[in-house]
């Protein structure tokens, strides 16, 4: 059993944002057996071959929820001229490869310790936005293809290309809406996978404040996640470039906050679990380039770290859990 899934949303149902719920999973994990936790498991090879996206069929949209809308708070007007920045429609459609990659470590008391590999993938996206109601933006970026170092990983995305991610945000970034439409013929893993990376692109969008502001300003974004230690994240923003509708910003995420006990409910409706928190540690950073007319930032990276260990009040064995991963924005087009 994973702290973190990478299962597929179901078809039939509106997919949920499950991205933060690892600190639960990895209570779960100690409530069954080691045995089952220690199975790392296999995915046979996808045998479907990608058709053209001229001639797939798209399943109908399912919508992920984005959540409460974060707090904005300005630090820092900056310097030089002033201006409100907020996203428009874009003047034509842009190519932009974005790649991930991450590794998690999981460690648990009476099972091998795991690692699972994604090694570096990217989906390369033609986007475009439109207006949308209330001065929103609809944000569509359609999977032309996708490629993977690993083998085994690129033949389980064969199916990728045609899918459409969308976003609604409005004019200061704030994602109100993710939805996502498979191509009929699209296997769980190119789901799961592309799934996965929407949401990630859904975190790096950088939201601005609605008050003019110049070179060197700093704001802060406080949004509300479903994490069962530390709710809260904080990003704070400086934007240190400025040309155009091409602004370049650099970020810095914490996690403030945490609890100092973990209770989640067993998987087999037994008793819950309790874990003392001994530490949990979320960071990030990075620097992105962000054209305002464009659907997803044009150049830059993002990595963020997770670090977690648990400890069981009454056998004093440690639970620990670690994770890395890397966004990466480049415009091919």
């Amino acid at each position: 059993m994973q702290p973190r899934s990478n299962r597929a949303p179901d078809r039939s149902r509106p997919a949920r944002r499950g991205r933060r719920l690892l600190a639960t999973a990895v209570a779960a994990c100690l409530a069954i057996s080691a045995a089952a936790c220690g199975d790392s498991g296999s995915e046979e090879p996808a045998t479907d071959l990608a058709i053209p996206t001229d001639e797939q069929t798209l399943e109908p949209e399912v919508t992920v929820e984005p959540g409460p809308a974060p707090e904005i708070e300005l630090l820092d007007a900056g310097s030089g001229e002033h201006r409100v920045l907020a996203y428009g429609p874009s003047r034509e459609p842009a190519t932009v490869a974005v790649t991930r990659s991450a590794t998690a470590r999981t460690a648990v008391p009476g099972s091998q310790p795991r690692v699972d590999e994604t090694p570096d993938q990217t989906l390369t996206v033609e986007g475009r936005s439109e207006p949308d109601v209330d001065g929103a933006q609809r944000a569509t970026a359609t999977v032309r293809e996708f490629s993977s170092v690993d083998e085994l990983r690129a033949a389980q995305f064969a199916t990728a290309p045609g899918f459409t991610v969308t976003w609604t945000r409005g004019a200061d970034g704030t994602v109100r809406e993710l939805g996502l439409a498979a191509p009929a013929d699209a296997t769980d893993a190119a789901r799961a996978g592309v799934e996965i990376t929407a949401n990630a692109i859904s975190d790096a969008t950088v939201v601005f404040p609605t008050e003019a502001i110049g070179h060197g300003a700093r704001w802060t974004a406080t949004r509300q996640v479903d994490d069962a230690v530390a709710p809260t994240r904080v990003v704070t923003y400086e934007l240190v470039g400025l040309d155009g509708d091409v602004a370049t910003v650099r970020t810095e995420t914490t996690a403030p906050g945490t609890a100092d006990t973990l209770t989640a409910p067993a998987p087999d409706g037994g008793p819950g679990v309790t874990l003392d928190v001994e530490t949990y540690e979320v960071t990030g950073v990075g620097e992105l380039t962000v054209d305002l007319r464009a659907a997803l930032p044009v150049d830059g990276r993002t990595e963020s770290s997770t670090r977690a260990v648990y400890v069981d009040p009454e056998t004093g064995q440690r639970t620990t859990y670690d994770e890395d991963s890397v966004l990466q924005f480049r415009s091919v087009g």
